[in-house]
């Protein structure tokens, strides 16, 4: 019993030891480049929203022009208009500042007045006080003569008078100079007072024609006008909008020089790479597309407000105008990009 199955197990392994080879001589040989041409590495695509923008730009603010901190904007070019060097472009409301005019100008006139009319009197006063010095050194001249006369020649009594007289015009004399010197020195002071009093008036009056003109808003270049949002409510800036000094209200893109600028959020960042390639399509002419080659991606993310709590990051895309293509700044554009999975 033990023979034959000792027997039947050599058998068994000899049929393997033939069987085997042949059979796997038979499977088809797989190459590596076989295996990634089957599993090819799997990618998708990232899309992208951005803006139309230029390197080169006019930020409009709400400027400081009074004692105001909000400003209402009374007037806007349409947004999309282009704008040319020297054009008004924003206008805010000027009533308040208007009347501040108004009170700085009669506040100089008022000054101006009192200035005038105050010289007169300051003048007027010296003219007296130097008459009134004139005639009390007259009287002392005259004191000091009778004064001089011996007493041999005159009587005790009269010899006294004279001395008490001269002392009299010599009293008077000195207070009549001092009289004098203080009306000097008063309307000297005074005209100084009335000077810088009127030159702050000027100042006053000048810094709010200077914020009047402040508040009209010019351009400096040419480029189509852009409205700027509320940071809180992502809403655009209109007509009859109050906003606080130093915001952006809008912006003026140069026609040359320009890119696009997308954000990409902090789930997607590390996906792209500089230098890749990606397609460009404008909102407003979707039929048509354009390549572009990402240059900047940055390096710190930001919040959106009105995106939520995530961070976003900046990135810049070089593009080359295609001539068939009608592209402003300001235009919004769909990025398409390949990324790996």
């Amino acid at each position: 019993m033990s023979l034959n199955f000792s027997c039947k197990r050599r058998t068994v392994s000899w049929l393997s030891a033939l069987v085997l080879p042949l059979f796997f001589s038979y499977l088809p040989t797989v190459t590596a480049n076989e295996l990634v041409r089957e599993n090819p590495v799997q990618s998708e695509s990232l899309l992208l929203t951005g803006k139309i923008s230029s390197i080169q730009s006019q930020s409009f603010m709400v400027p400081k022009a009074g004692d105001a901190w909000r400003y209402q904007i009374q007037w806007m070019m349409p947004e999309g208009e282009i704008a040319t060097p020297g054009q008004a472009v924003i206008i805010f409301d000027k009533s308040q500042i208007d009347n501040q005019i108004e009170q700085l100008e009669a506040s100089l006139l008022r000054v101006t007045a009192q200035e005038q009319s105050m010289s007169i009197d300051l003048k007027s006063a010296v003219l007296q006080a130097k008459f009134d010095l004139k005639q009390k050194r007259s009287e002392r001249d005259k004191s000091l003569l009778d004064a001089k006369v011996p007493a041999d020649y005159i009587a005790a009594k009269v010899y006294a008078e004279n001395q008490f007289k001269l002392m009299q015009a010599t009293s008077e004399l000195t207070k009549a100079e001092q009289a004098l010197n203080e009306a000097l020195d008063k309307q000297m002071a005074s005209q100084a007072q009335l000077a810088i009093d009127r030159r702050r008036a000027k100042l006053e009056l000048q810094q709010a024609l200077d914020g009047i003109e402040r508040l009209t808003l010019k351009a400096e270049i040419k480029g189509p006008l852009l409205y700027g949002s509320d940071p809180n409510s992502d809403k655009k800036y209109v007509v009859g909008d109050t906003v606080q000094v130093g915001r952006q209200v809008a912006s003026l893109p140069s026609m040359e020089e320009l890119e696009v600028v997308a954000w990409v959020n902090e789930v997607d960042v590390d996906k792209i790479t500089l230098g890749s390639q990606v397609n460009l399509r404008l909102d407003s002419q979707s039929d048509m597309s354009f390549t572009g080659q990402i240059n900047n991606i940055g390096r710190q993310g930001q919040k959106q407000t009105a995106w939520g709590n995530s961070n976003w990051f900046k990135v810049g895309i070089n593009f080359e105008p295609d001539k068939t293509v009608n592209i402003i700044p300001g235009m919004s554009v769909l990025i398409t990009t390949e990324v790996g999975l």
